[in-house]
């Protein structure tokens, strides 16, 4: 099954801190047909089962994009969301902390796509 890759944005802010203190960066939000990705490196390998921080990403309406998936390699994590609306103009990622939500970026969603 093939799908289509409809923007790609890299956030220009980082590092950003988890509760516990440990720094990781975002390194690409991919916006596909089927989901949006979240891609992040932490900046120190992780010890064994510390997982991923848990993002959130929503709409500029506040719509939460559900997860699909979380995969952890490495210093690596890479999260699927539900794919964000062609018609959102907006995407904000942020963490979910002990204290509430707080925002680490927003980005442009990319235009719709026009037949040829």
């Amino acid at each position: 099954m093939e799908y289509d890759l409809r923007a790609v944005y890299v956030p220009q802010w980082g590092p950003f801190l988890d509760d516990e203190g440990r720094e990781f960066f975002v390194t690409a939000v991919e916006f596909w047909e089927h989901a949006t990705v979240v891609s992040l490196c932490w900046k120190r390998r992780p010890t064994g089962g510390q997982g991923s921080p848990p993002l959130v990403a929503t709409d500029e309406h506040d719509r939460v994009l559900g997860v699909k998936r979380v995969w952890n390699v490495g210093a690596r994590s890479i999260q699927h969301f539900e794919p964000i609306s062609t018609s959102a103009r907006a995407l904000t990622v942020l963490i979910a902390r002990k204290t509430g939500p707080q925002e680490l970026f927003s980005c442009r969603t990319p235009p719709v796509k026009t037949s040829q």
